[in-house]
């Protein structure tokens, strides 16, 4: 039984996968189990992970389209490992970035899960300016997370007996996007999780990212969830309209930033969930992407949540 079981659910991104294949296999730490889950792919993806055929610990799983959700939880069904990495199939590992996190977990053995920093690239590979997040912290996050989720997909690890007690990703949202801050968020609930503060992982921008308006439309429908439990607002320390509109300003920050004009109705959503965020972070940040030069935005947006 591998140590690691890294899971990577691929949707029609053949031509990114190859590579973060390859990332996987320069790992230093050389006691895992790549499975890559196919979510119905109608390119070129098969034929790609065929090219590695000859490590034995990389393994297929085709299957019909059911969302990322659907496929990352067959993947976990069908590993070993006592530790579950979670690997998007347009992303990328530095070699060492298993061997950090596992030694940061056996470090911490009450801690649910281990995450890293991810330096943001684009299509190319080449970096952009963003790291997410910029100062991590590490502990009991939850109350944090609820504020917005600073933890990229590709860089953390779970413990399996942590992930079987919360669950896995949630396939019934009703819109997909930020199905992994949910996640996220059920883990902190219960454990400590803790981080590395190096850029283990690249998190590639390109046209085929889920686009802003769904990842705002899964994220309240995340919240609202959340919040169904009338326990959350005292353990987060932040109530239901806060959190929903905190949601908005980050992402009328990111529509800003491609288009300035497309992010007042935004503002104005924001301002109607909950006018005192106003002056929150993710306030700061949209509305210094609407005004303010470019320089300064990219200041105050990496702020920590």
């Amino acid at each position: 039984m591998p140590s690691v079981s890294i899971v990577v659910a691929a949707y029609n991104q053949a031509g990114f996968l190859a590579e973060a294949v390859a990332s996987v296999r320069a790992q230093t730490f050389a006691d895992w189990e790549l499975l890559v889950v196919d979510d119905g792919s109608t390119d070129e993806t098969r034929a790609v992970v065929e090219r590695f055929a000859e490590d034995s610990r990389i393994r297929y799983l085709p299957g019909m389209h059911a969302e990322r959700a659907a496929a990352r939880n067959r993947g976990i069904a069908a590993t070993d490992g006592a530790l579950i990495a979670f690997l998007d199939a347009d992303d990328v590992w530095r070699p060492d970035k298993l061997a950090r996190q596992v030694a940061a977990l056996v470090e911490a053995p009450d801690a649910g899960a281990c995450y890293a920093v991810a330096r943001f690239v684009d299509a190319g590979g080449r970096p952009l300016a963003e790291r997410k997040p910029a100062l991590p912290p590490s502990g009991r996050l939850f109350p944090r997370l609820v504020r917005g989720n600073f933890i990229i997909l590709a860089s953390m690890v779970v413990r399996r007996r942590c992930l079987d007690a919360v669950g896995g990703f949630d396939a019934t949202l009703p819109a997909f996007g930020c199905e992994d801050w949910d996640l996220w968020m059920r883990l902190a609930r219960r454990y400590s999780i803790v981080a590395v503060d190096e850029e283990l992982v690249r998190y590639r921008q390109h046209d085929g990212n889920t686009s802003p308006e769904q990842v705002m439309t899964s994220g309240l429908a995340v919240l609202d969830r959340l919040y169904a439990d009338a326990a959350v607002a005292g353990e987060a320390g932040i109530g239901h309209a806060a959190a929903r509109a905190r949601h908005v300003w980050y992402h009328a920050g990111i529509v800003a930033g491609r288009r300035r004009g497309a992010a007042l109705p935004l503002v104005a959503r924001a301002l109607r969930e909950h006018p005192g965020t106003l002056f929150s972070r993710p306030a700061v940040g949209a509305l210094a992407a609407v005004g303010l030069p470019r320089a300064v935005e990219r200041v105050l947006r990496a702020l920590p949540v």
